[in-house]
């Protein structure tokens, strides 16, 4: 899991890891050998220890994250897979066929399939897995079993379509409680209380952008702009499609739907895009550059339709513009479609366009998505490391209403070990090691001249600061003293 993750990335009370696979022999019994890992998704930073030789646990996923772990390569191997020297990939070894040493690691478990694992000779747990919306392979693990069931969010994209997915989902429906209003149906119902639904004891969630407050574009309604936007160009005009990392597929698809026409991508993304589950992603990608106006090939090592770096145009000749996805609220996105169709209507010059296509969940789809199951507590699956909690704290403010009314506290079942994992008491903040200049990923991997300029003008760029200002507005006057030193605000 990515830095600050509590309870040593144990989806507590149960002794299950998730997304991180590095020693755990410093840990109290049971949890230095876990029972079960599960892998949400094979982002980088989720996969953490994965690589070692060593690693010899059996790991739970689902079947599209295992055929691309068993792919992945890094940018290292890639290269010199691509000059034509011999390179292993990463994690071969988590699947071996043939001779004594055969052996697989990963234990593909189809999405919506309840699946029973031992966790011991006394306890068996039932998972399953449900889509995230987050990238290829990514899912959600609702853990059920006698100490109670939990749902393990991993990174997730709480947009509209996938809650109306989830109150229909079999397997999930017990778990939403009832939110009967009309009066006479409560009345009918004669005093009867719910013995059918169940309460969530704790859903483990995605934080990663819990202190952003901004609106953001459905996924839909920003492939649709930017495919309107790349209409008003010359039909002569090629386009780098900074596809960075896995889980910008739906602009591929929505360029590849609107033009028809196919996406160029490297030897790696066409290995990996046409191995697995999505028959439209295998049928729109393609190796050959001559064919198409539309690349996302390696970024590093662009095709020479779209390699500009040192030229107005590419090695072929091509005019090029760039497309890199940023984080942008809704009235921004509309501010900035309006800017570029001016822009290209007075006849300037457009090299780059920005899509605001987010593979997390804002807060206000994670007080959606947690207000539709109320479940007794909420883990944050993400923290900031250098706010000592802070961000932790303010959960209770953020979630206070979303939350199932409170039980009698028996008593906190979490080891001191796991519980003190990362958090420090505010009260002994000053929050000096925080670095006001870091921003999100998707800043960190923008492509094209210029393209920062742009960026830093329209998107939300994750700033610290900017975080900061949001999660003030949640914490008691003590911790916001302490942000507000922090910000420069107070002497």
């Amino acid at each position: 899991m990515p830095p600050g993750t509590p309870y040593a990335s144990f989806a507590l009370p149960y002794p299950i890891r998730v997304d991180c696979f590095t020693c755990t022999a410093h840990l109290p019994a049971p949890y230095n050998t876990p029972a079960l890992y599960l892998l949400t998704h094979s982002h980088t930073d989720h996969i953490l220890g994965l690589s070692s030789k060593s690693f010899a646990a059996r790991v739970v996923c689902s079947p599209d994250t295992k055929e691309m772990l068993l792919r992945h390569e890094i940018y290292l191997e890639r290269a010199k897979k691509e000059a034509g020297e011999v390179a292993t990939r990463t994690f071969a070894h988590l699947k071996v066929e043939g001779g004594a040493c055969s052996r697989d690691l990963l234990h593909a478990v189809p999405l919506n399939t309840p699946t029973e694992f031992e966790l011991s000779s006394t306890e068996t747990v039932t998972i399953t897995l449900i889509d995230a919306n987050h990238c290829p392979g990514a899912a959600m693990f609702l853990i059920e079993g006698p100490r109670g069931t939990i749902l393990h969010t991993g990174d997730v994209r709480a947009e509209h379509w996938l809650l109306k997915s989830i109150t229909r989902n079999p397997f999930l429906q017990p778990y939403i409680p009832d939110t009967e209003e009309d009066l006479r149906v409560l009345i009918a119902r004669g005093g009867q209380t719910a013995s059918l639904t169940k309460t969530l004891n704790a859903i483990y969630l995605d934080t990663a952008c819990m202190l952003r407050g901004t609106v953001v574009p459905t996924k839909e309604n920003a492939v649709k702009g930017l495919v309107e936007l790349i209409a008003l160009f010359d039909q002569d005009t090629y386009f780098f499609i900074n596809s960075w990392t896995w889980g910008y597929e739906d602009v591929l698809k929505g360029i590849a739907r609107a033009f028809q026409c196919q996406i160029h991508v490297d030897r790696y993304k066409h290995a990996v895009y046409t191995h697995i589950s999505d028959p439209f992603l295998r049928t729109l990608v393609t190796r050959d550059a001559t064919g198409t106006r539309f690349h996302a090939c390696e970024r590093f090592e662009r095709c020479s339709f779209v390699d500009n770096d040192l030229a107005p145009r590419s090695i072929e000749g091509k005019k090029v513009v760039y497309v890199n996805p940023v984080t942008m609220g809704c009235s921004q996105w509309e501010c900035y479609r309006m800017d570029v169709r001016r822009r290209l209507a007075m006849g300037k010059d457009v090299d780059r366009l920005l899509v605001p296509l987010e593979r997390h969940s804002p807060l206000p789809e994670l007080l959606n998505l947690v207000s539709l199951f109320r479940p007794r507590r909420v883990v944050p699956n993400t923290l900031v490391p250098a706010l000592g909690g802070l961000d932790w704290t303010a959960m209770n403010g953020i979630f206070k209403e979303c939350m199932a009314p409170s039980i009698y506290d028996r008593g906190d079942p979490i080891p001191h070990e796991l519980n003190s994992s990362g958090i420090v008491h505010p009260s002994v903040l000053d929050l000096t090691s925080l670095d006001f200049a870091d921003t999100d990923s998707a800043m960190k991997n923008l492509v094209g001249d210029s393209a920062e300029l742009e960026a830093r003008k329209w998107a939300d760029d994750g700033s610290m600061r900017r975080r900061l200002d949001v999660l003030r507005g949640w914490l008691g006057p003590k911790e916001k003293g302490i942000v507000d030193r922090a910000l420069g605000r107070l002497p």
